[in-house]
């Protein structure tokens, strides 16, 4: 059954992950208690997309009994897009910063290997020459584990729960990696997440009879985390190495509060339609690819012409919108212009 609910928080969060990416080009600082709170209700909206994922590979792929073609349908509308969109900032990441592995490797032999092809695969692997593109990397290696998520479905309740517990406690304590390099890291950190949203469609009928009216509260314990993170001086995501300890990831517990949240909260509109978050949910996969090349076109227009940033709180919520617009634009002309492939192209 489809349900406008799920569907409507897809939109929701895609304007939650791009709000997290205009800090920078807008120059904004944080410096007092409720700009940190903002910044951390924004930070690791990715937790969304990933939880969306797996309720929905429980209540349209296995529900269906289709759970067999759930990967083929992700390489169809993540990696086939995610690599013809890779090719030329790819391209121009080993023009304009030759050396941008050896941070991180020893690369600095010359020759074919350590020149083009390493630099070549570890960009495609990690996603690292665009902005959010680690996630799609991400996301295929998460989404190969589907045979090990079906047998997770079949699990009764109770073991469901403490394989659920184990995953979190591990992720609250491993953090994700280092500029998102490390995907086994990465994979850790959102499986509990991805199982999570298993989880609440599997038990949504109950969910949506003991939550009932209740999701205020969780929005509550949800403000408090985010102020608990401001008073500790945290307003971003928690990263690190894996088998570094660095306290435990608020930003995790926060958005696991927060998917439940839009969960309920959303079920409330099953029958009412907004066409702005239809339209938002139905280029999310697009906006996501394309945000990254609007945010690097206006950062060099910035350069190139000298803007000032006379009010960063301003020009912050400017260029989210102008992302916002200028991807579903572009989404869409791709889609007029070659409707029978704009799918393999922008994944709309």
């Amino acid at each position: 059954m489809y349900l406008n609910s799920i569907n409507t928080y897809r939109g929701i969060a895609i304007l939650l992950i791009v709000s997290a990416h205009c800090y920078t080009i807008s120059e904004l600082k944080i410096n007092t208690f409720p700009e940190a709170v903002f910044a951390n209700l924004t930070a690791g909206s990715t937790i969304n997309f990933v939880f969306i994922s797996g309720f929905l590979f429980h209540h349209v792929f296995y529900m269906k009994q289709k759970t067999h073609h759930f990967f083929k349908s992700k390489v169809k509308r993540l990696l086939i897009p995610y690599t013809i969109l890779s090719i030329i900032p790819i391209c121009l990441k080993m023009q304009l910063e030759p050396h941008f592995w050896n941070q991180y490797f020893t690369l600095n032999e010359e020759g074919v290997i350590n020149e083009y092809i390493a630099p070549i695969f570890l960009y495609y692997f990690t996603g690292a020459h665009l902005v959010a593109y680690w996630y799609i990397t991400f996301a295929i290696c998460l989404f190969l584990l589907y045979p090990i998520h079906v047998k997770f479905i079949e699990l009764k309740p109770i073991y469901q729960f403490i394989n659920l517990l184990l995953l979190f406690v591990i992720a609250l304590f491993i953090h994700r990696p280092v500029d998102e390099l490390n995907v086994i890291q990465s994979v850790v950190y959102f499986t509990p997440i991805f199982l999570l949203g298993i989880l609440c469609s599997k038990n949504k009928t109950i969910i949506y009879k003991a939550l009932k009216n209740k999701e205020f509260v969780l929005l509550a314990i949800v403000l408090c985390i985010a102020s608990l993170q401001a008073s500790l001086g945290r307003y971003d995501n928690y990263q690190k190495r894996a088998f570094e300890y660095d306290g435990i990831d608020l930003i995790l517990l926060q958005k696991s509060i927060l998917c439940i949240f839009f969960m309920l909260f959303l079920h409330r509109f099953e029958n009412t339609k907004n066409k702005l978050l239809s339209l938002l949910a139905s280029t999310s996969f697009a906006i996501y690819f394309l945000h990254g090349y609007v945010l690097q076109l206006f950062t060099v227009l910035k350069v190139k012409f000298h803007i000032l940033v006379p009010y960063p709180w301003a020009t912050y919520f400017m260029v989210w919108a102008a992302l916002m617009v200028c991807s579903i634009v572009l989404a869409i002309l791709v889609k007029r212009i070659v409707p029978k492939y704009s799918k393999y192209i922008t994944g709309y």
